[in-house]
């Protein structure tokens, strides 16, 4: 795993076995059932490794949320599977569904640490990005390693500069309250406290200009005219001259 193997699980050969008393609960979310990205398999569950935590102890109390670092496709093989609907796991966060794989000591977390290198793993964990569904109790100045590593746990390399990434999480990633607003002009202290659009729906919130000029042409009228921010691009003096 890209950060070691946490002091909660063990090795047995290749697979890592969680080794506490109590319970240890993944928090997926729901999108990625729908999507695919998650698939039961019989007793197994193959998922993307992007997700968060929690470990309960013999009392059912939790030291809180944490996130799990494993970013490409791993198979897991929890004792339950549970659904929870229209949940904020953190107060910044906005609510979502969620599937609970849940594991007692001895249950297998993680059935081989050795995944094989696939080059669609790539590609669904970029279409996630693009569709804006990750997770985002991820901090903001940490999604460009998530993109990085998955490449590498898959053996490829996207091949241009890291920063083309910054520009792309930079107009993504928008105010909580207003998504007008890019999350990087914000003053803020919690680095998880954003929202994360599809990269279709951020034009409108830009411009006028950048929305009429987007491929979701339907949202791009409606966001042109709704659109309050009043910096006026050359192209709209153009068209209104």
């Amino acid at each position: 795993m890209a950060n070691g193997v946490p002091s909660f699980l063990k090795k047995d050969g290749d697979s890592l076995i969680f080794n506490q008393e109590g319970e240890f609960i993944f928090y997926v979310p729901e999108i990625y059932f729908d999507r695919g990205d998650a698939i039961i398999t019989g007793e197994f569950v193959n998922t993307l490794g992007i997700m968060d935590y929690a470990i309960f102890d013999t009392n059912g109390k939790s030291k809180g949320l944490k996130r799990f670092y494993f970013p490409t496709v791993f198979l897991t093989k929890p004792y339950q599977m549970d659904k929870m609907k229209n949940v904020k796991l953190t107060k910044s966060q906005e609510a979502r569904d969620y599937r609970l794989l849940r594991y007692r000591k001895g249950d297998t977390v993680v059935v081989s640490t050795k995944v094989p290198e696939n080059p669609s793993n790539i590609e669904d964990f970029y279409r996630i990005f693009l569709s804006g569904k990750l997770p985002t109790t991820i901090p903001i100045d940490k999604l460009q390693d998530y993109m990085i590593d998955n490449c590498t746990y898959n053996g490829e390399s996207y091949g241009v500069n890291i920063q083309i990434f910054g520009i792309l999480i930079g107009v993504m990633a928008r105010d909580l309250n207003n998504p007008n607003k890019a999350f990087r002009h914000t003053k803020w202290t919690d680095p998880t406290a954003y929202r994360f659009l599809p990269i279709r729906e951020v034009p409108k919130y830009i411009s006028p200009s950048q929305s009429i000029t987007s491929e979701n042409w339907d949202n791009a009228i409606t966001g042109a005219i709704m659109n309050p921010n009043d910096v006026e691009s050359p192209l709209e003096k153009l068209m209104m001259g």
